[in-house]
């Protein structure tokens, strides 16, 4: 075995050291919080510039309409108060073996391992109480005052962050919906365009009203949801 090799070996069995859960880590949660915020500024800069599409899907409710955007300004300003306070408040150092310790990793992805020798993240095949167990032991050297304000830390910062993804998440269908439903609306507005285009042309301005375009634009008014009139 060379000396390569050896490194290669001596890196893959420190994976197991420092082990992280996937995505309830300190960097996964500012790097999720930074693209909430992006997100959001990205919603409020596509009303700011065409708030009467987002007023037509409120049905013409322009403070529903105003509340809405608001409350994705309001997520990227907490979601940026929240990325300050996690690089000025204390966040302790433990906070990652945290997770890891307490079994996060059954609902937050799993357990990754950080390779000295590859500089890069890795999935850890072990056993996850072995991983778990190599975590305990950093946390029982703690003293007993030590660990219960850690743990209290932590779980402040887990709460703050659960709670502004719910938000976002709910905000984020609600967001979804209404551009399905613009997106059906322009749609349909198309459809209509091209076939009153087509019977125009056909009956020679709708004076055979009998031609086959002429009946097919009828068809679709008559079908038309009674909010397209609106």
């Amino acid at each position: 075995m060379n000396a390569e090799e050896t490194k290669r070996k001596k890196a893959l069995q420190f994976r197991y050291k420092k082990p992280i859960v996937r995505d309830l880590n300190l960097d996964s949660i500012k790097e999720e919080l930074w693209e909430i915020h992006g997100e959001c500024e990205d919603v409020r800069w596509y009303f700011d510039t065409d708030d009467d599409t987002l007023i037509n899907a409120m049905d013409g409710d322009e403070e529903e309409a105003y509340e809405f955007k608001m409350m994705f300004a309001d997520l990227s300003a907490e979601c940026e108060q929240m990325q300050n306070d996690l690089n000025e408040e204390w966040v302790p150092d433990c906070f990652d073996r945290f997770f890891v310790a307490i079994g996060a990793g059954k609902d937050f992805g799993g357990l990754l391992g950080y390779d000295i020798y590859e500089h890069d993240y890795f999935g850890l095949s072990c056993a996850d109480a072995w991983v778990e167990d190599e975590s305990k032991k950093v946390l029982k050297r703690m003293t007993k005052d030590q660990l219960m304000e850690a743990a209290r830390q932590c779980f402040r910062v887990y709460q703050s962050f659960i709670a502004l993804s719910y938000r976002y998440d709910c905000l984020k269908a609600a967001m979804d919906i209404l551009r399905d439903q613009n997106t059906g609306y322009l749609q349909m507005v198309r459809q209509i365009e091209e076939v009153y285009e087509r019977a125009d042309k056909e009956s020679c301005g709708f004076r055979y009203q009998g031609c086959k375009e002429v009946r097919e634009l009828d068809m679709i008014l008559e079908n038309l949801p009674p909010e397209a009139w609106l």
